[in-house]
Formats: C-alpha cells, sequence, structure tokens
C-alpha cells in the first residue's frame, strides 16, 4: 500500500534533474507535464536554427552554430539511455503514473517501449501547428508528438469544454520565444487541466523557460520545476515573477 507524500509549496531547482529527483519525496507527485530534449539530427537542428533567431540559438548554450557554413548542431543527443534514466525515476515519485510527455517522432517507440515494460497504458496526442512551409517530396513538419503514459485510476477529469479530449491538438506556436523550444501556456493548461486536481502537484524536469511551472501557478496547482541550463533558469524565475509568485528557490 502506498502512503502518499505531500509536498506543500511550489519550487524551482537549478541543477541536475536526475539529482534532484531522487531527492523528493516519494509518492508526492500528481502530473508530469514535460518537453525533454528531442534526439536532433543535423536535418532538424537546422530547421530549428531556420526558425529561430540567431541570438537565441547562440545563447541557449544548446546548440553550437557555425556563422560561415550556416550550420548547427545540438551539443549532445538524447539517446534511448537518457530517456530510460529520468523515467526510471518516475514511479518512485508518482502517486499513479501520469504523464505527457513531449518527444520527436524517432522517440515514440522508446516511450512505448519504456510503457509496456512498466505495464503502464500509452496512448499518443499531436500538436498541429500552421503550416508554413510546403515541400512536394517529403510530409510536412507542422506536428509535434505528446506521448501520454498512465496508469489505471488517472482517468480525465470532466470539463464543460469537450474539445480539451480531442488527440489532435490546434495551438500557435510561440511567436517570441524565451526558448528554443517554448510551447504555449495554453497547450501546458490544458493537460493539467485535464489530468491533475486542484492543488495537486505538477513536475517538470526539463523546465527550460518555465512554460509548465506558469501555467500550473494560474491554475492552482504546484509545481516543481527543475532546469540545469543557468540561463533558462534565470528566464523562468523572472517570467513566474511577473505572475506575482513568491518563489523558494534551491
Amino acid at each position: 500500500m502506498k502512503f502518499y507524500n505531500t509536498i506543500e509549496e511550489s519550487h524551482l531547482y537549478f541543477g541536475d534533474n536526475l539529482e534532484v529527483m531522487d531527492d523528493l519525496p516519494a509518492y508526492s507527485i500528481d502530473l508530469i507535464v514535460t518537453d525533454p530534449p528531442y534526439n536532433f539530427t543535423k536535418a532538424n537542428c537546422t530547421k530549428m536554427y531556420k526558425e529561430t533567431s540567431k541570438k537565441l540559438m547562440s545563447k541557449s548554450g544548446l546548440y553550437d552554430y557555425d556563422d560561415e557554413t550556416e550550420e548547427c548542431r545540438i551539443k549532445s543527443g538524447f539517446s534511448k539511455e537518457d530517456i530510460y534514466r529520468w523515467l526510471n525515476m518516475t514511479p518512485r515519485l508518482m502517486k499513479k503514473m501520469n504523464a505527457y510527455i513531449f518527444c520527436s517522432e524517432a522517440q515514440v517507440p522508446i516511450y512505448a517501449q519504456w510503457a509496456e515494460e512498466y505495464c503502464c497504458k500509452f496512448s499518443i496526442l499531436v500538436w498541429e501547428k500552421p503550416l508554413t512551409i510546403i515541400s512536394k517530396s517529403r510530409f510536412s513538419q507542422n506536428a509535434e508528438f505528446i506521448v501520454r503514459i498512465y496508469d489505471d485510476g488517472t482517468a480525465l477529469n470532466k470539463l464543460d469544454d469537450c474539445d480539451c479530449y480531442n488527440r489532435v491538438l490546434h495551438y500557435p506556436p510561440v511567436v517570441k520565444k524565451d526558448h528554443p523550444t517554448q510551447k504555449p501556456v495554453e497547450l501546458m493548461a490544458r493537460f493539467i487541466r485535464l489530468s491533475s486536481p486542484e492543488g495537486g502537484v505538477v513536475l517538470d524536469p526539463f523546465l527550460g523557460s518555465g512554460t509548465t511551472a506558469i501555467a500550473a501557478q494560474r491554475l492552482g496547482r504546484k509545481y516543481i520545476g527543475i532546469e540545469k541550463n543557468k540561463r533558462f533558469y534565470k528566464i523562468a524565475e523572472d517570467r513566474l515573477k511577473k505572475e506575482g509568485v513568491q518563489l523558494t528557490l534551491f
């Protein structure tokens, strides 16, 4: 029988997410909403560079960019081992496994395999973004994937907005970004509304610029946000302060 622990306050942590997660109390998290690194190739890294300002890419600390060749590359990929390393820590933390995870198309089978090994259920949602470029040699890249990994007993909340239950999500991307892969607050809020109780605790171990924490704060949930990049941690801190939040920082 699980004895649930209570997290009384929201926290931002600057540091390695595996170390922080290892120190969090067992069975204390209601929901994970997170956007881990994708396993970038040269091609899609270059695509992201073209869609994001040079200034943001160069300052992010995530990419190397060569001004002469106009090529960029991810400093480190995010392999199956990396995915398993952080996911393996979640069963100890979750009251019931309940997670929404953004990922690349190539990573979907890895998350599905992990779910099967841990006897969890698995579903795929698609964030469809406006189509801006059409290539007649391949399918368009106007979709991102979100996997939901969950246990029995995590039924979706009953909301008046029936559109929330659609597996295909329609939100415009963030135009003025603080992070190369920043997601809309409304998108993160959708998952939090659907899959967490009021006053519950939402974990984002890859916090980035703080969007998940902002969505949780606005919806009356507590949040645990972890970010190891100093620049993005400071951005998340500043964004939350603008929300009127009195932060507890670690």
